[in-house]
């Protein structure tokens, strides 16, 4: 008898045999895991944390851009942690059609329409705002700031009192789907001062000759009042001249624009706002750009306030503890940040950006005025992360970044978060300061979730 150990080997013996090496090849090959255990040929741990200190702070950040909006911002606005924000608006206007009134014309009226887009605040306090005529030009190339400022004629144009009212129509369910304007008349004087200039071919024409002639508007709010910051939109906003002929049945109007652009007169007027705040309490701290407020005075809270340079500063101190005296991959890295309870989602931000810090709390810039903003994963626009009202959170891929930092290729001086900004091609990038809108995040459950792997040296 032969021993089955004696057999030699048959093709079905040795088709199984292949068999399970392929099987075993194919195995090895799967998909990358989330943790990306296989991106490395040698490996000898992989691991995971989320338990990393990272110290929370709220720190003001030097003067913010502000030219440009496409907002403007009038009123006061109070919160009983963040304090008061109030802002003014430095505007161009110019008239698109051309002045066709006579020397026998006469005024029926001047009046401005500004055109509601959201408000936030009390509505039921009554606001005042006040006009001037600017003494100085507005540029559409220069760089406004939050606390930039233009020279005005000292002569009053118009006090305005008016409780708002920006909501026109309703739906059934309470949500607003149409917002009001705000009217009001504009001094007689100035109507007839307009309408004169149809002698002057060129002022009557528009455009660069109207504003050398009539520089501009500042629009004042009162400042430290709980009352609303209203937002308007000053592409659909404007002021209205009408007139009448005698012996004409015709009503006749120009309309100067805040945001002059068609498809004959391609420009676009100058205008930022001014900003003022009055800050209150622990965050009364926070005077000049660097000055910083821990977390812990604060009730483990921290803030992000558009247009007042409130920021969030975040530190990783034990982060280089991570790496050891090896060499370290991180397969993924995420930022997590979670809002306080109970937000009032008509006030949150729904979108912030990170960018990096000099080491003592100010922002580090990549241009002149641009702020120097971390990349997104995987491309090359701003690292932005948007709200998640499921989660309560906002979460940043940050797995470049972490990597920099753990091989040494980036220093490790903090970040801070920020809302929004832009970025255009050049890279120059300025935080977008269209409302009061705010966060409060939750220090303590601020989160670096890290996947990474140790590798051979």
């Amino acid at each position: 008898m032969t021993s089955i150990s004696s057999k030699k080997p048959t093709w079905n013996w040795l088709a199984i045999k292949w068999l399970g090496i392929i099987s075993l090849f194919l195995t090895s090959c799967d998909a990358p895991k989330e943790i990306g255990a296989d991106l490395f040929s040698v490996e000898v741990g992989l691991n995971y944390t989320d338990t990393l200190t990272i110290k929370s702070a709220t720190v003001l950040m030097d003067s913010i851009q502000t030219g440009g909006n496409s907002t403007f911002l009038l009123g006061s606005y109070y919160h009983p942690e963040l304090g008061y924000l109030s802002s003014n608006v430095y505007t161009q206007i110019a008239n698109a059609d051309t002045l066709n009134s006579k020397a026998t014309s006469i005024m029926d009226s001047l009046k401005m329409h500004l055109i509601y887009k959201n408000t936030q605040g009390d509505l039921s306090q009554a606001q005042t705002i006040e006009l001037y005529r600017l003494s100085d030009s507005l540029s559409r190339t220069a760089t406004y700031f939050t606390n930039s400022t233009v020279a005005i004629k000292p002569e009053l144009l118009k006090r305005y009192t008016f409780t708002p009212k920006p909501i026109k129509a309703e739906s059934a369910n309470g949500d607003s789907v149409q917002f009001d304007t705000l009217k009001f008349h504009m001094p007689i004087a100035l109507g007839k001062e307009l309408m004169s200039k149809y002698t002057d071919k060129n002022i009557a024409g528009g455009g660069s000759a109207f504003r050398d002639y009539f520089r501009g508007l500042f629009i004042k709010s009162e400042s430290g009042k709980k009352a609303a910051l209203l937002a308007f939109a000053p592409t659909y906003s404007r002021m209205t001249l009408h007139w009448h002929n005698p012996g004409d049945t015709i009503k006749y109007s120009i309309n100067y624009y805040f945001s002059l652009s068609n498809s004959y007169v391609p420009e676009i007027n100058a205008r930022f706002n001014e900003f003022s705040a009055k800050r209150i309490g622990t965050l009364a701290a926070l005077v000049k750009s660097g000055d910083k407020v821990s977390s812990l005075k604060t009730n483990n809270t921290t803030y992000v306030q558009s247009g007042t340079g409130v920021v969030t500063k975040i530190e990783l101190p034990y982060l280089l503890k991570l790496k050891g005296n090896r060499n370290i991959a991180v397969n993924k890295a995420e930022l997590v940040f979670s809002g306080t309870d109970k937000l009032d989602f008509m006030q949150t931000i729904g979108q912030l950006s990170l960018i990096e810090s000099d080491g003592s709390n100010r922002p580090l810039r990549n241009t002149t005025n641009g702020l120097k903003y971390i990349y997104a994963e995987g491309g090359g626009g701003v690292a932005t992360a948007t709200y998640d009202i499921s989660t309560n959170s906002f979460t940043f891929n940050v797995t470049t970044l972490m990597q920099s930092m753990l091989s040494g290729k980036k220093e490790n001086l903090g970040y801070l978060l920020t809302p929004a900004i832009s970025a255009d091609a050049a890279g120059n990038a300025k935080i977008l300061n269209e409302s009061g809108r705010y966060i409060a995040l939750n220090a303590l459950k601020a989160k670096l979730k890290i996947y990474y792997s140790y590798i051979a040296k």
